[in-house]
């Protein structure tokens, strides 16, 4: 069972539309409702694999019930801490001709101080379930920024590897605490490094830099490029997907985490797990909504995945080897 956190759950509505322009009328030609946040995306594209998933974090009200009931529809097994206020909704605006997106997130409910002791309780007692932990998105108002350290040092006493998936400010006291894989996009690994990292060089010597803390991998997210994992017993490595026609890249970084956890359950090697992870972004990113990937579609994409390992200057080497099933 793996066991997701995504304290800043919600209902994610996306439209389609074309020549999208501020302070002008539009009607959708597509418009899609799902429940949203992103661990909850890495939730569904898990149960979508075909693996067992526990999702649990904060909902409230209406949108909170809604979210649950979509969720338990789709083969997730939920254990939210129901809380007072009502779960956020966010919008992303496609636009289909000039393919920019649009996203208008709320920041979500506030949370007592009661409910995130709830929150600290539940995730205790989940941890006896579960063979992995995620811990991926945003938290609500009310959440210290240093909530995930101890979530991440909890799970760690019980053996269970942590991957991690957040952004400032909750990123930072995150990383310090040593989850065993952290999954930043360019710009989060830019901020965390204070410059503008060139790829695949400065991407790679940031990765390095973080394995200090105790990480074991740090993997980092390029859009159109694949992704970097950076490891201090493997190497690095660079994984580039094939080409495909992208609808939106929203959830594509958590079906990303999702194909990478999905693989390393089978213990395959490091190449066969980065392969998983960019075929279930590149497939997220050809579908109409966040967090959706057809095991089928992520099968057939995953030879196609081109992994190539880096020196250790973090320049490209002209062939592959195979590489070991660490970490």
């Amino acid at each position: 069972m793996i066991l997701v956190l995504s304290a800043n759950a919600g209902l994610d509505r996306t439209y389609l539309v074309s020549n999208f322009t501020v302070g002008m009328y539009h009607h959708p030609r597509r418009f899609r409702v799902l429940p949203g946040g992103k661990g909850v995306n890495v939730a569904r594209v898990l149960r979508q694999l075909g693996d067992e998933v526990i999702v649990t974090g904060f909902c409230g009200g209406h949108t909170g019930a809604a979210l649950t009931s979509m969720l338990k529809a789709d083969g997730v097994r939920t254990e939210f801490v129901r809380i007072a206020e009502d779960s956020r909704t966010c919008l992303n605006i496609v636009d289909e001709t000039t393919k920019v997106q649009t996203q208008l997130d709320e920041v979500g409910p506030l949370v007592s101080p009661s409910e995130l002791g709830q929150l600290s309780h539940q995730w205790g007692r989940l941890l006896q379930h579960a063979q992995m932990v995620v811990i991926a998105g945003s938290a609500p108002r009310g959440v210290p920024f240093d909530a995930y350290v101890d979530l991440i040092f909890t799970a760690k006493e019980r053996k269970l590897p942590v991957i991690l998936d957040v952004r400032e400010p909750y990123l930072s006291p995150a990383v310090q605490a040593g989850p065993t894989v952290l999954k930043p996009n360019l710009n989060e690994l830019n901020a965390l490094a204070g410059s503008e990292l060139s790829v695949p060089a400065g991407v790679a010597q940031a990765g390095r830099d973080l394995l200090r803390y105790g990480i074991k991998m740090v993997l980092a997210s390029l859009g159109k490029q694949g992704a970097i994992a950076v490891t201090g017993e493997a190497g690095s490595w660079w994984a580039k997907p094939p080409q495909t026609d992208a609808v939106s890249d929203v959830g594509s970084g958590d079906a990303m985490v999702a194909g990478l956890v999905h693989a390393s359950l089978s213990r395959v090697s490091l190449q066969a797990r980065l392969r998983w992870a960019v075929a279930a972004g590149t497939v997220n990113a050809a579908q109409f909504g966040a967090g959706l990937c057809d095991r089928a579609e992520v099968e057939k994409l995953v030879e196609g995945v081109q992994v190539q390992p880096l020196t250790p200057e973090g320049e490209p080497q002209p062939a592959a080897a195979p590489a070991p099933a660490e970490p």
